[in-house]
């Protein structure tokens, strides 16, 4: 009832108003009425308690509230609107009432006001906002600075006025703190004024309860003291405590209110809403380097500190404001040094919770856990009591807070995880429940849930916090994984003897990178007893987690149009992974998983169809996918304790559960088609970049499922294995760059013909040929000019600015001078022209000018320049020596893999796993990363023998490579000749010619074969030019005088200019309004003739100037082509059917028509002098 007479009063006012519009009865009673209709509704929302970083428009983050409806009913009167944001604002100079009351309405419905189309194109209202907010009165001043807090919220806005900005930001504060001691001085009174109205009023008998009893206070000041600060701090005229307990009686609600939700007034503007306009502004400046001395200098943090202290101020909306402007002040390392120091993070645990300010309280932890710096600080100096409060307080942000809230705890934790003390901590206050319940409690989660009865914004939000809650238990179990398999290693060491590597870090950020988890899962997979209990993972299964990732996966794939949509499959397939490093989840992904819409499917179907190209197309998703399956299938077969059974005797005699669980995982993506999915994602190519990881994580599963017997015997059958095609797949990667991805491809392809096949293999399958050009190779002396590689050297030090260096090389080895490339000269850059209509200037085209690349229609003069000079790359690829062997295969081999060091093959496991990983220092394996040598690095590698090695690759690339060879060359590739025959006819072309009378008709064998290599190298396409704009077409081309340019004519009548030397449109002019036919320049370059083709072009030709401008002299608008004189060219011969025409260059005037009546009206007619 209350939005209905709110609504409809507000429209009967905008009626009125449009009556009054444009007359003199005075406008401000009405906006006044308005205004206080929409701070009512305001007020009744803030009453809903909203999420306060919600900015969204009312009506889409609460459909039902009133104020949604006011704004909307406000925005869709368009005169009202731009009379609020124009001529209300502009009408005078001087201030008054109406801009009062139209900044108040202004910022009344900023909350559904979108500020970057109000405020980015009206600079007039932004420049007179700034003037009101630095010296107007009250409360004109805070209503300005109000709207200033909207307008520096979009970025654009911010950076136009960045100097009135740098001119306010240090008024506001000083302002601020002038505000605050008022606000000090009006909270003493009210509170000797509250304390005398107790005593004098006895109608309230409850009142006593919202005070606070011995044990709070005790145990209040217990935490405070242990927080560091100092007990002259907290005003013992205010409830000590941090939790407010708002399940009491109604008339203790009225003094809770304002701690938890706050107010909203802006009529009388109070103390404290002039100080939360003025944070409202600051905080999006908080976020500019250049403001940050303001900060310092003006004290900003402790005028901050004492709005957070809710026991010294009471309006939470005023904490939640200096809050947000914490926030923005926490992205600077140096305030967050400042801020740790004075004991930010406990004063930040003292803000009430349930209120609105936790939830800022909430943005600020997150920025906190965004520099790793700050929470080794925070980790490694503060008292485990406070981390021990700080982990609770995100942990009640993670379930009482509001949506931002609980976004921003999961996001803290998903950065604080690296620290095992947060972690810790966090499993001692069981928080994987608490994080497990978010996901589990989200509404697309609910199998039972209507998908069409939620709205867009609820569904969005709810994915968002699926997202953000799945990459954190990935974090979670990340770094459980790799303490876990640190400790099993510690313990394998200390068996062994070998002496432990050190524990991880309580207080350090741990680090780790992909190839170190793969090692750690490994670990787990090999040493993991059959009835482990891993805390987190028993923990995690027991909460009915697997099935809840596995539901998540399964619908994440239907979510369209949702940008975290691959981040969510990706971090829940990560998870799964490492959970499967344990048989009891293997056990649990062999069940079925409820779905909607009452449909039930196998664990293993979602994972395989996840991983299938056609249903996953992201490549990261289904390389995820390939994870967990390979965990799930390569686990080892027999383990007892954690260690391996080797002998057949023992193994009779051992506990066969681990047998047991692999087999059953076998059965089951067999039964559920698995191995076809893993032969057909082995058969990828697609996307290029992914292709070859995605291979070799396939063939690895399939190496894994090729353990059992039955599924050997199938693979036995299938073509990958009896018709070469895993031996076709072997020959080369699909990307070059991703070389190292496809030798661990050929490694597990190696492995699986082996286990297929049962005997011991090369999956290349060498042949003579190959084994009889592998020992040329290796028996060839290789030798090059050292001298060639000074050269190559220096050009790299040149290459690097290392000009000294690069001379003192130069000098001492005495290279040439000559031989150093010569630098690149690039064609400055000009202005941008458009057609050259009358009066347009350009500079003369000849040797020592410089085109500009575009044209205006009015006259700009250009600036000489020297031309550009022809500049010779200094590549191998130019020095082309005569050879009449053909080139080497291409596409075969890729490019040259140079492996000096020592080449030992690395075992291969079968049934059973090494433990050589324990062997390693743990140090070790974390720091080491994946190389494309052997692991054998002690020997290390001399350029020489890098060189050698590179030709020696070289060399074998050859297709009949020879044993002695000359010495090689470095800068041009390396070919062995081809065997020659005896009738084979000769390189040279002449002596080819000459034998042509003997050996008929081609001079040999292969003849014909050298004449078509010859005539091409002669007449092969030297430079391609091609037009810039879509679908153009060139109509002719001639050369500049100065032979430095390629001018040519285009179908849409342009003239465009081409330099020589570096193939790029340095210049157009727009002559024609039809295809040019012909182009000609003057020899003193400072004339052109330009020609068209057809007749509805006016004029036909033209002739243009190109001495200062480029203008168009003369028109010949009867003549269809027009060229120079032959010897002094002060003339021009224009010609149009069997008419010639004479014309003077400098009057343009006719000398001479000369006319051919047999010509019979011939088209193509075009004299020319002799």
């Amino acid at each position: 009832m209350t939005t209905i007479d709110s609504l409809t009063e507000l429209t009967a006012t905008l009626e009125t108003w449009n009556k009054i519009k444009g007359s003199a009865v005075d406008p401000v009673p009405h906006l006044k009425k308005i205004a206080e209709l929409v701070e009512k509704e305001t007020e009744a929302y803030f009453k809903r308690d909203p999420d306060p970083f919600d900015d969204r428009h009312p009506g889409r983050a609460d459909p039902d509230c009133s104020l949604g409806h006011l704004l909307k009913a406000i925005f869709k009167n368009e005169n009202f609107m731009d009379a609020l944001t124009g001529p209300y604002i502009s009408n005078s100079r001087e201030e008054n009432e109406t801009h009062t009351v139209v900044c108040r309405l202004l910022l009344d419905c900023m909350p559904g006001l979108e500020t970057s189309a109000v405020f980015q194109e009206n600079e007039v209202l932004v420049s007179t906002l700034f003037q009101w907010a630095e010296s107007a009165s009250e409360p004109l001043r805070s209503y300005a600075t109000g709207l200033l807090a909207g307008a520096m919220e979009c970025s654009d806005v911010a950076g136009n006025f960045k100097d009135n900005n740098a001119v306010l930001v240090p008024i506001m504060l000083q302002r601020l703190k002038t505000l605050k001691n008022e606000m000090i001085e009006m909270g003493k009174n009210d509170v000797n004024h509250k304390a005398t109205k107790i005593q004098e009023n006895t109608a309230r008998p409850f009142s006593i309860f919202a005070l606070s009893k011995k044990d709070d206070s005790k145990k209040l000041d217990d935490q405070v003291q242990c927080a560091g600060i100092s007990q002259t701090e907290n005003d013992a005229s205010h409830p000590k405590m941090h939790n407010i307990n708002v399940d009491c009686s109604n008339s203790s609600w009225a003094e809770m209110e304002p701690y938890i939700i706050g107010s909203y007034q802006m009529f009388p503007l109070e103390v404290h809403m002039k100080q939360r306009l003025i944070l409202q502004y600051l905080a999006p400046m908080g976020e500019y380097q250049e403001f940050l001395g303001h900060i310092f200098e003006h004290r900003a943090m402790d005028l901050i500190f004492q709005y957070i202290d809710l026991k010294k101020n009471k309006d939470v909306r005023l904490a939640f404001d200096a809050l947000r402007y914490l926030a923005s002040l926490l992205c600077h390392k140096k305030f967050v040094v400042d801020f740790l120091e004075n004991n930010g993070i406990q004063r930040l645990l003292l803000v009430y919770r349930p209120s609105v300010a936790a939830t800022g309280v909430s943005m600020c932890l997150y920025y906190l856990a965004y520099f790793e710096d700050a929470m080794e600080r925070v980790c490694s100096s503060l008292p485990l009591c406070v981390l021990n409060d700080l982990v609770r307080y995100i942990l009640w942000l993670l379930e009482c807070s509001h949506e931002s809230g609980r976004c921003h705890a999961i996001m803290s934790f998903s950065l604080a995880f690296q620290f095992r003390v947060i972690l810790d901590m966090f499993d001692k206050e069981n928080g994987l429940r608490r994080l497990y319940n978010v996901l589990s409690t989200q509404p697309v989660m609910n199998l039972e849930m209507d998908f069409e009865s939620l709205l867009e914004d609820e569904v969005f939000t709810s994915r968002q916090a699926i997202r953000h809650t799945c990459v954190a238990l990935k974090k979670y179990f990340e770094i459980h994984l790799i303490i876990k398999a640190n400790s099993i290693r510690r313990s394998h060491a200390r068996s062994e003897g070998f002496t432990p590597a050190a524990d991880i870090s309580q207080q350090k950020a741990f680090k780790y990178n992909a190839d170190f988890l793969s090692e750690c899962m490994d670990t787990m997979l090999e040493f993991t007893p059959v009835k482990t209990h891993w805390p987190p993972i028993s923990t995690f299964e027991e909460l009915g987690g697997i099935q809840l990732l596995l539901q998540l996966v399964a619908m994440a794939m239907d979510w369209s149009y949702y940008a975290g949509k691959t981040d969510t499959i990706h971090s829940a397939l990560d998870v799964l992974a490492v959970c499967a490093v344990t048989p009891s989840v293997e056990l649990k992904l062999c069940d079925s998983v409820s779905l909607p819409d009452n449909v039930s499917s196998p664990s293993v179907s979602i994972l395989l169809g996840v991983a299938d190209s056609e249903v996953s197309t992201d490549p990261e998703v289904q390389k995820a996918a390939l994870g967990v399956i390979i965990n799930c299938v390569c686990g080892p077969l027999y383990m007892l304790g954690g260690r391996f059974i080797g002998s057949s005797s023992k193994r009779r005699s051992s506990v066969r559960s681990g047998e047991s669980v692999v087999s059953k995982m076998w059965q089951t993506f067999r039964a559920n088609n698995g191995v076809m999915v893993l032969l057909k994602v082995l058969m990828t190519k697609t996307p290029i970049t992914d292709a070859d990881e995605i291979r070799a994580l396939a063939c690895r599963a399939l190496l894994g499922l090729s353990r059992s017997e039955t599924i050997r015997q199938i693979l036995s059958k299938l073509p990958l294995f009896n018709k070469g095609q895993l031996q076709y797949l072997t020959r080369e990667p699909i990307l070059q760059d991703k070389r190292l991805e496809h030798v661990k491809f050929c490694k597990y392809g190696t492995e699986l013909m082996e286990k297929v096949s049962g005997k011991k293999t090369d999956i290349s399958e060498m042949s003579l040929e190959s084994i009889r050009r592998s020992s040329v190779v290796a028996q060839t002396q290789i030798t090059y000019n050292e001298k060639e590689l000074l050269q190559i050297i220096h050009t790299h030090l040149l290459s690097n600015g290392l000009n000294e260096s690069a001379s003192a090389l130069q000098r001492e080895a005495n290279l040439p001078r000559a031989i150093t490339p010569p630098t690149v000269s690039q064609p400055e850059g000009v202005g941008l022209y458009h057609s050259p209509g009358v009066g347009t200037s350009v500079t003369t085209l000849n040797c020592t000018s410089k085109l500009p690349r575009h044209t205006t229609t009015t006259s700009q003069p250009l600036a000489s320049t020297s031309c550009i000079n022809h500049v010779t790359e200094f590549s191998s690829s130019h020095d082309n020596r005569p050879s009449c062997s053909s080139p080497p295969p291409t596409g075969s081999l890729g490019p040259i893999k140079v492996n000096i060091l020592s080449s030992k093959t690395p075992k291969t496991p079968g049934n059973v796993r090494t433990s050589a990983i324990l062997k390693t220092p743990y140090k070790q394996l974390h720091t080491s990363e994946s190389r494309p040598f052997t692991k054998n690095d002690n020997s290390g590698g001399s350029l020489e023998k890098i060189v050698k090695e590179y030709l020696r690759k070289q060399h074998a690339l050859c297709k009949n490579p020879v044993t002695t060879v000359p010495s090689f060359s470095l800068f041009s590739p390396h070919q062995c000749p081809d065997p020659r025959l005896r009738n084979s006819a000769p390189c040279n072309i002449t002596a080819r010619w000459q034998r042509k009378m003997l050996y008929t008709p081609s001079g040999g064998y292969e003849g014909a074969k050298l004449d078509r290599k010859f005539i091409f190298t002669r007449f092969k396409s030297f430079q391609t030019y091609q037009d810039t704009e879509e679908d153009g077409c060139f109509s002719c081309c001639s050369f500049s005088q100065c032979e430095k340019y390629l001018m040519l004519g285009t179908y849409v009548g342009q003239l465009k200019l081409f330099n020589l030397n570096t193939q790029e449109e340095v210049q157009s002019y727009n002559c024609h309004d039809s295809p040019l036919t012909s182009l000609q320049q003057s020899r003193d370059t400072r004339l052109i003739l330009t020609s068209s083709s057809s007749s509805w072009g006016s004029p036909m030709s033209s002739l243009w100037t190109m001495d200062s401008f480029f203008e168009r002299r003369h028109s010949f608008s009867e003549d269809h082509h027009v060229e120079f004189s032959k010897q002094t060219q002060d003339q021009i011969i224009g010609t149009k059917d069997e008419t010639a025409r004479i014309y003077d260059v400098q009057t343009g005037n006719i000398l001479m028509t000369l006319f051919d009546p047999e010509k019979n009206q011939q088209l193509c007619s075009q004299p020319s002098y002799i």
